[in-house]
C-alpha cells in the first residue's frame, strides 16, 4: 500500500474521524496576499498554453512568443481531456458549428492530429488511456432529448491517427483502462468490464444510483456518489440521500466513507496512489473543508481551528505531495495551497484552481488573467484570461 509522503502527512496533521462535529475557530496563519507580485524576470521559454479564445479560436500560446498560433477557428472546448501516461500526448475534445471532434496534441512537437469526428456539436466524449502505453480508449455518444446516452461507440486510438472499433453495441462511455487490459465502461444503467478486442463482458454492475464514478490510477479502487431517496417522516416526503462510497473495481467490498449529511463533493485520486482528496461540510461551523483519505482514516488538510472560509475543489500536485484548493468566502475566492503548516493564498481565482505546472507552480485562472504562481505567491507568468483553459505544460527537455 502506498503511504502518503511525509511532507503531506505533516501538513495533514489532524484526524477527521471523531472531530468533524467540532466548531471552527480563529483565523489561520496566512502569508500576505501575493496578488501584486509580478516580478518574474521573463517568461519560461518552455511554457505553453492551450485554450479557446473569446473569438472562438482554439489557440496554442508559447509563453515567450507575442503571437498565438490558431489551431482551429470556430471552436468550443468540451469537457473531455486527458494526458497520456508518457506525458507526451494530450487528448481533448471540442466542437465546431456542425460537428464534434477528438484530437491528440503532441506536447513535445506541438503538432495536432484529429483522430475522431462525428456530425453534430452536442456529442459527448469520454477518455481512458492505457495504463502504460500511448493507446487511448474513446467513448462517444449523442445525448437523447431526455439526457440519456444515445447512439455511439467505443474505439481505440493511437497517436499516429489510426483507430479501431471495440465492437460494443450498447456501451458508449469509458471510465477506466484496467491494468489487466480490460475496460471499465458504462451505459445509463450498468457498468461493464469488457475485453478491448471484442467487447466481451467480464463483469457487470448496476450503477443507476452511482454518479461521478472515478477510478484510482491503479484501477484497484473506485469512488462515487451514491444517490437514493429516503423517506423523511418529519417532512412527510422523500428527500435525496447522497453518500460518498468506496469499493473495489467491480463494485465489490463497498463502504460508505461519508453519509449525506457531509455533502461530499469533488473527489479526486492522487496521481499514483490510492489516496483520495475531497471537500465535505463540517456541521457545527457550516464550512466546507478538504479532507484526505489514505485507506485508514480521513484527515483534515487544515486543522479546524485554523479555518474561517470554505475550502473546495482540491487539486493534487504531480507528485501527490501537495494539494491546492479554492478558499471561498461570501466576498471572494482565492487560490490556496498548504505549505509548511500554513495556508498560502495565491491571489484571486475564477471558479477553481486549474491545477499544477509542477510541484512548485500552481496554475490559477483569474477574472482577468490566467497566472502561473510559485508557492511563495510570485507570479511567474500571466496571460489574458481565455474563454476556456484546456492545458498548461512545459515542453520536455530533448
Amino acid at each position: 500500500m502506498h503511504h502518503p509522503p511525509s511532507a503531506l502527512r505533516w501538513f495533514v496533521s489532524v484526524a477527521l474521524v471523531g472531530i468533524l462535529g467540532v466548531g471552527l475557530g480563529c483565523s489561520s496563519s496566512q502569508s500576505p496576499d501575493p496578488t501584486s507580485k509580478t516580478d518574474a524576470p521573463s517568461p519560461d521559454p518552455a511554457l505553453f498554453l492551450l485554450y479557446t479564445s473569446s473569438a472562438g479560436e482554439l489557440t496554442l500560446q508559447e509563453a515567450r512568443a507575442d503571437t498565438p498560433r490558431t489551431l482551429v477557428s470556430g471552436a468550443t472546448a468540451k469537457p473531455a481531456r486527458a494526458v497520456s501516461p508518457s506525458g507526451r500526448y494530450l487528448a481533448f475534445s471540442y466542437a465546431t458549428a456542425d460537428s464534434s471532434h477528438l484530437a491528440l496534441l503532441d506536447l513535445t512537437t506541438q503538432q495536432l492530429r484529429r483522430v475522431h469526428a462525428v456530425p453534430g456539436p452536442a456529442v459527448t466524449y469520454s477518455l481512458a488511456w492505457h495504463p502504460d502505453r500511448d493507446r487511448l480508449a474513446v467513448g462517444h455518444y449523442r445525448p437523447t432529448d431526455n439526457g440519456e446516452r444515445g447512439p455511439g461507440s467505443i474505439q481505440i486510438a493511437a497517436p499516429n491517427g489510426t483507430t479501431r472499433d471495440v465492437g460494443c453495441n450498447s456501451v458508449r462511455e469509458v471510465l477506466h483502462w484496467m491494468s489487466d487490459g480490460s475496460l471499465a465502461a458504462r451505459t445509463d444503467d450498468d457498468l461493464y468490464v469488457v475485453n478491448t478486442d471484442d467487447c466481451a463482458t467480464q463483469a457487470s454492475l448496476d450503477v443507476r444510483r452511482m454518479h461521478r464514478i472515478r477510478y484510482a490510477p491503479t484501477g484497484q479502487r473506485m469512488a462515487y456518489i451514491y444517490r437514493e431517496l429516503k423517506y423523511d417522516r418529519d417532512r412527510g416526503e422523500y428527500v435525496p440521500d447522497s453518500s460518498l462510497v468506496l469499493s473495489g473495481p467491480r463494485g465489490d467490498n463497498a463502504e460508505t466513507l461519508f453519509g449525506d449529511q457531509r455533502r461530499a463533493r469533488h473527489h479526486r485520486w492522487a496521481p499514483e496512489a490510492a489516496e483520495l482528496a475531497l471537500d465535505v461540510r463540517v456541521e457545527d461551523s457550516g464550512h466546507r473543508q478538504v479532507v484526505i483519505y489514505d485507506g485508514s482514516r480521513p484527515t483534515f488538510l487544515v486543522p479546524p481551528n485554523e479555518t474561517t472560509a470554505d475550502q473546495e475543489r482540491p487539486r493534487w500536485s504531480p507528485s501527490g505531495e501537495r494539494i491546492a484548493f479554492t478558499l471561498r468566502t461570501d466576498a471572494s475566492s482565492q487560490a490556496a495551497v498548504r505549505v509548511q503548516g500554513q495556508t498560502r493564498r495565491l491571489g484571486p481565482v475564477d471558479g477553481a484552481v486549474w491545477g499544477w505546472l509542477d510541484d512548485r507552480s500552481v496554475v490559477v485562472p483569474g477574472p482577468d488573467s490566467v497566472r502561473v504562481q510559485s508557492l511563495n505567491g510570485t507570479t511567474r507568468y500571466a496571460h489574458p484570461a481565455p474563454a476556456t483553459l484546456l492545458h498548461v505544460w512545459r515542453r520536455p527537455a530533448s
